[in-house]
């Protein structure tokens, strides 16, 4: 018995020593999460061995993912990561097994204000008074584990100028190398004079210092210095700004000027022209086209007058030319802003523009706000990622940008793509997989629901097209974001064939279409019903014929909220109103009404419901004749008789 008991204490220190969960030493932080593992078992075994780690080890599958088949586990609280490790290393169906490291952001700059810049990280932080949502911003660090840009690339900024001597901005400023400083010669025969570093079009000459402000902000929001200690840094932390002026002090100019600006850029170099400012022009047209021709993209501010573009166009943000892309403001809550311009069709994504800090002359900071402040964060994504791959085309680049928002609530309807934009997902390196299981299914007379498998870890949205009909065109109808799975499309014809068929997208590209899959909407069923006492035994009832198809109404009725309903009427077709009479007083019916025709029912109308009268009118109970006018046969009191 002695040895037994001596047997039984070993085994304890041992499972002590090797399983029992003993807490790591505070002082340093730990590598890896706690109690949990990433585990990939053989195909063919995974469910058994989910069950059997379930049962004899109390390991729970807190998820799986769909494109590797690695399933992410729970420890139990008595078993360490170390332990659990030598299970699974000796099970020869899996394949791998691995502790849940923890990654963090060796990338974020060591710039003095970073922590305003919301815009590009965000965590829920005050910022100018006010908080926002975590991670409803552009994951700015997250890609900077990417790259944070190239010196080669060149954003022109046309606007007030930029103060070039700013220390967040002086080391990232464009130099024509061509011209030799100061020597009042044309040196590269552009038609400048010692034009090292941009031009002054409205005061036409070599000093495009910013005298209003707004340039020197929207240059630093796309490119200034990272991780130089000081001030902030820019969405692309390298590349090159070309500052040129044709605004005012008062931030006022001239087509001509912009267009001058507009064929420097070209003819100097530069990747992306940033166009913070509005107008219209044919001129300014054909120029922008020019720049299309020369590969240049021109991100331009949607506007702040809280107008649907589609109808009432912005420009140049609304010229239809491949190379722009108009940009929304968004704020700290992924919210489009209340003055930011939108439209469905014409402006292409959202980014922040509200309490945005950045660069100001005279080596100051300030915060802006305004779809001018919210393009340089698309011009300086457009940097980052040309300067990873110089390869891509301006319209690689566009596409990659829409392809890569992030789905917002808000922007869904206003925007072509429905997202704010995001850095991290620019960079995906492989085309996501497509979805599949897709089904359709009826639910009205003017409604659809889908839903469909997710394949993929990486789409950063789901494309929805539709056609009518078989012989039909498919057409994008949505865009959903990531990781949903389901879509009610509403607003349909009754008695229609409908197609669908889905793909994810990420900003490498599209994934295959799902299966097609189709349903034909049911016959319309009325609404707006409504219910009016009229008596006490009387109540009135209207609704809206929704249908061109029904033979006829059915009326529905029960007493109480917890009564059934029962058919009290069948009315012919058109009809949008009926009496039911022989009611009780002073009782409440409920009402519901459907068409019908000879194939199917329609889905039902609203609830509607009312109280008869608990007495009649005139006189509370008693019945009052007035006689005026007739002579009554009995003595009236105060009157002489005749």
């Amino acid at each position: 018995m002695k040895k037994l008991v001596i047997l039984i204490l070993l085994v304890i220190c041992f499972l002590a020593d090797h399983i029992l969960a003993i807490e790591p030493d505070s002082s340093e932080r730990p590598s890896y999460a706690p109690g949990e593992l990433l585990v990939k078992h053989k195909r063919s075994v995974r469910a058994a061995a989910t069950q059997y780690y379930r049962t004899q080890w109390d390991i729970s599958d807190l998820r799986t993912f769909k494109v590797t088949g690695v399933q992410h586990v729970k420890l139990p609280r008595w078993m360490t990561v170390q332990a659990a490790l030598e299970i699974y290393q000796d099970d020869p169906d899996v394949e791998y097994v691995e502790p849940n490291y923890y990654r963090h952001t060796s990338a974020t700059p060591n710039d003095t204000y970073f922590t305003r810049l919301w815009g590009l990280h965000n965590t829920g932080q005050y910022v100018h008074g006010t908080s926002g949502a975590p991670d409803a911003d552009i994951d700015a660090p997250e890609a900077w584990e990417i790259t944070t840009g190239s010196s080669d690339i060149v954003i022109a900024v046309v606007d007030t100028g930029v103060d070039y001597s700013h220390p967040d901005l002086s080391d990232n400023m464009w130099f024509n190398t061509g011209e030799t400083p100061d020597n009042e010669i044309d040196d590269d025969g552009n038609g400048y004079i010692d034009d090292v570093r941009g031009w002054d079009f409205f005061g036409n000459d070599k000093y495009p210092m910013d005298l209003h402000g707004h340039g020197t902000h929207v240059a630093g929001i796309a490119a200034a210095e990272g991780n130089n200690a000081i001030g902030i840094t820019g969405v692309c932390w390298t590349a090159r700004i070309m500052p040129l002026r044709f605004l005012d002090a008062d931030g006022y100019g001239t087509v001509a000027d912009e267009i001058s600006a507009i064929d420097y850029a070209i003819a100097n170099g530069a990747h992306i022209i940033n166009a913070s400012f509005g107008s219209y022009s044919q001129f300014e047209r054909d120029a922008i086209s020019n720049a299309n021709t020369a590969g240049i993209l021109f991100i331009a501010a949607a506007g702040n007058d809280s107008l649907n573009n589609d109808t009432s166009p912005f420009y140049p943000a609304s010229y239809n030319l491949p190379n722009i892309i108009s940009v929304a403001a968004t704020d700290q809550d992924d919210n489009l802003t209340w003055f930011s311009n939108y439209g469905p069709t014409t402006v292409d994504v959202g980014a922040p523009g509200v309490n945005i800090y950045s660069t100001s002359p005279a080596m100051n900071y300030q915060y802006m706000h305004g779809t001018s402040v919210a393009t340089p964060h698309v011009a300086g994504l457009a940097a980052l990622i040309w300067g990873h791959n110089s390869s891509l085309t301006h319209n690689d680049i566009k596409g990659i940008i829409l392809n890569g928002v992030d789905i917002k609530p808000t922007l869904s309807g206003k925007t072509v793509t429905g997202g704010r934009i995001n850095a991290l997902n620019a960079f995906a390196v492989a085309h996501p997989e497509a979805p599949n299981g897709l089904d359709a299914t009826p639910e009205s007379g003017s409604r659809i629901n889908l839903s469909w498998t997710d394949n993929s870890s990486n789409e950063s949205r789901f494309e929805i097209e539709r056609k009518t009909g078989p012989g039909g065109t498919y057409s994008r109808i949505a865009n959903v974001a990531a990781d949903e799975t389901s879509y009610s499309d509403t607003g349909l014809n009754e008695k229609t064939t409908y197609y669908y068929q889905v793909r994810a997208t990420n900003s490498a590209g599209n994934s295959g279409y799902s299966n097609e899959a189709n349903a034909t909407t049911i016959l319309g069923g009325p609404s707006n019903l409504s219910a009016v006492d009229a008596s006490t035994s009387k109540i009135n009832l209207s609704w809206t014929d929704s249908s061109s198809y029904e033979l006829g109404f059915k009326i529905e009725r029960k007493i109480g909220t917890g009564a059934t309903y029962s058919q009290i009427a069948d009315i012919v077709a058109d009809q949008t109103s009926y009496s039911d009479t022989g009611l009780n007083k002073a009782t409440t019916y409920y009402y519901r009404v459907h068409a019908y025709d000879t194939a199917e029912d329609s889905d039902y109308s609203n609830e509607a419901s009312a109280t008869t009268d608990s007495k009649s009118s005139g006189g509370g109970g008693s019945c009052f004749i007035n006689t005026a006018g007739l002579n009554p046969p009995w003595p009236r009191p105060g009157l002489d008789t005749l």
